[in-house]
């Protein structure tokens, strides 16, 4: 969750302390050198969506959002644009309730037992993930002269992985602690862009927390992490994905998730709102709602092509779902499963582009340099001239 902070400085209460898996593998011996920009990826592929928590459990789990992209119909290949849009079809919401989930998930253990798409187990996956991924390079280089911190990406995230939780808390807060009023936080040029939380922040939202359960278990395996670790022979892909972001792109800023009991009817039809965004059901030509654009009926399925909602932004892409799950998102409060499914439609979009849409090292945005992209790497779908 990359929802932009409270401002109020954190409180010396975070998330309860969690001892990194023990059962981790190790981190590869070996890297594949940096690859000149990739072509987008061949179709069909799997592509996963997941929404982090930092503690997760029962009642309130990771999920995963399960999907495949095809070509559309009437396309010869992926590579043929006469034809339809490409497709991507939900196919599965799952829960997964301990962070040991993400070290099996991100080491395949979990892609035989995926549903749908009738992709080879060993196929690989592009995945989305709703978490800060990396830090930003000021905190890295002054941790790197203060304590020695490692400054790229694997070695950095690899000495996280090896902190406990709260130690790893208590070091983020001291370096705020030591900043002027006003700057506790540093910020990534990434985040600033998509007006999201500093990965430094430990509280509302615990972004640094879900940075520590994830970066370092993505670390331990052989996943391609553009721009970050480049493994481009690697079948199975990371990309970090802001799925608020996308989400202001088609409501703008009316909340969809959370809040009180008097909120929950008016958040609820956000979330309509937010499928029929993907959907495209608010077009008054769309058979659910024939004239009328503040129509309410849930989406159960249509057709969609985000990029008339996000002109210029995002590859035409149909997406489908079933009534079923659009259920399980309206009625999910936290809107952690719309979101996994956000971050699903982010890792689609950016599988169509070549290098997935990112920012070059050779040409980074203005303002950016190279060494600020290898350490921080980019949120996936952002434009980088935003």
């Amino acid at each position: 969750m990359h929802t932009r902070e409270n401002p109020a400085p954190p409180d010396s209460h975070g998330a309860p302390a969690a001892a990194a898996s023990q059962s981790a593998p190790t981190a590869p011996d070996s890297q594949d050198a940096p690859a000149a920009l990739h072509q987008a990826r061949t179709l069909p592929v799997r592509i996963l969506g997941l929404d982090v928590t930092a503690t997760p459990g029962p009642r309130k789990p990771l999920t995963l959002a399960v999907c495949d992209l095809a070509p559309g119909e009437g396309c010869a290949s992926d590579s043929d644009t006469a034809g339809a849009p490409p497709v991507l079809t939900l196919h599965e919401l799952r829960e997964l309730h301990t962070l040991d989930d993400l070290d099996r998930l991100f080491g395949g253990q979990l892609d035989a037992g995926f549903a749908g798409g009738h992709m080879a187990p060993d196929a690989g996956w592009v995945l989305g993930i709703d978490a800060a991924l990396a830090q930003p390079l000021e905190l890295v280089e002054q941790l790197a002269e203060q304590v020695s911190w490692p400054r790229d990406w694997a070695g950095y995230a690899t000495l996280c992985g090896a902190m406990d939780r709260a130690t790893f808390r208590e070091l983020l807060r001291g370096v705020s602690a030591a900043r002027p009023a006003g700057q506790k936080y540093l910020y990534r040029a990434c985040c600033r862009s998509a007006g999201a939380a500093s990965p430094m922040n430990t509280v509302r939202p615990p972004v640094a927390l879900m940075f520590h359960a994830v970066a370092p278990r993505l670390a331990a395996h052989a996943v391609h992490i553009p721009l970050l670790r480049p493994l481009p022979r690697a079948g199975r892909v990371a990309l970090e994905t802001y799925p608020g972001w996308l989400a202001r792109q088609l409501i703008g800023r009316a909340p969809y998730k959370g809040g009180g009991a008097t909120d929950r009817a008016a958040r609820r039809a956000m979330r309509a709102s937010l499928l029929r965004g993907l959907a495209e059901l608010a077009n008054p030509t769309s058979p659910t709602c024939p004239s009328n654009p503040a129509c309410t009926a849930p989406p159960t399925g249509l057709s969609a092509h985000p990029s008339s909602a996000l002109p210029g932004l995002l590859p035409t892409l149909t997406i489908r779902w079933n009534a079923e799950h659009a259920a399980r998102m309206l009625d999910d409060p936290e809107a952690d499963l719309l979101d996994a499914l956000l971050c699903a439609v982010l890792a689609a979009t950016s599988a169509l582009r070549p290098g997935y849409g990112l920012p070059e090292r050779a040409a980074p945005p203005r303002g950016i340099t190279a060494a600020r992209l290898d350490v921080e790497g980019w949120i996936a779908g952002l434009p980088p001239e935003e």
